[in-house]
């Protein structure tokens, strides 16, 4: 694991994860308050045509291409559904604020990748669901110190393989060149996450 630079209080990394883009979306800095990580609703004019464009997107997919869109949208749902889950177990600080940050980019992300068209119902898809279901009941039975250091792991994990889904079988499926770009940028930010939160496992950056 490298080095993590300690930041010293929960409002500095606030203000590390305020700056990140939303997954597959550029956010405008100018209009986030410095310092608070934007979990307001988008900007519909801000995002790419696809996420409010019924026509974006609208060639023909491959089988393969929309069960890749299926997968990451499983992804994206278990990603907001164990933010949601962390918040109610009264996670604190900047584990909180990491959750937040999670359901508010992974949302976006799933607005944008349903407008391509994805199979949900794919055998790869369905297998993802499934498997961030478990992941979730097994977190569900922990509380306190112990569900943080546990959803922390379960984070790092999780982005981990995403980011190999990405890279092998997503990225790769790709058919159409607007759908390559949205994954590519998806990758970026999944990264990022990954980042950070190998930091909150790490303790650099407080809990």
């Amino acid at each position: 694991m490298k080095n993590i630079k300690r930041i010293a209080t929960p409002a500095l990394l606030a203000l590390a994860i305020a700056g990140l883009t939303a997954c597959g979306q550029d956010r405008n800095d100018a209009d986030t308050a410095p310092g608070v990580p934007d979990t307001s609703a988008a900007d519909p004019a801000a995002q790419p045509p696809g996420a409010t464009d019924p026509a974006f997107g609208d060639s023909q997919a491959t089988p393969e291409e929309a069960a890749a869109l299926g997968a990451l949208n499983a992804i994206n749902e278990h990603e907001i559904a164990a933010g949601e889950q962390a918040l109610a177990k009264g996670v604190t600080g900047v584990t909180a604020d990491y959750a937040r940050l999670m359901i508010d980019q992974h949302t976006q992300n799933r607005t944008q990748t349903s407008a391509f068209g994805p199979d949900e119902q794919a055998q790869d898809a369905q297998a993802q669901r499934q498997k961030g279901e478990q992941e979730r009941a097994t977190l569900d039975q922990l509380d306190g110190e112990a569900y943080r250091k546990a959803y922390v792991d379960a984070m790092v994990k999780g982005h981990t393989e995403a980011l190999e889904a990405l890279d092998q079988k997503l990225i790769p499926a790709a058919t159409r060149e607007d759908v390559r770009q949205h994954l590519t940028t998806t990758r970026e930010h999944v990264a990022q996450h990954l980042e950070q939160a190998r930091a909150l496992q790490s303790g650099t950056s407080g809990q």
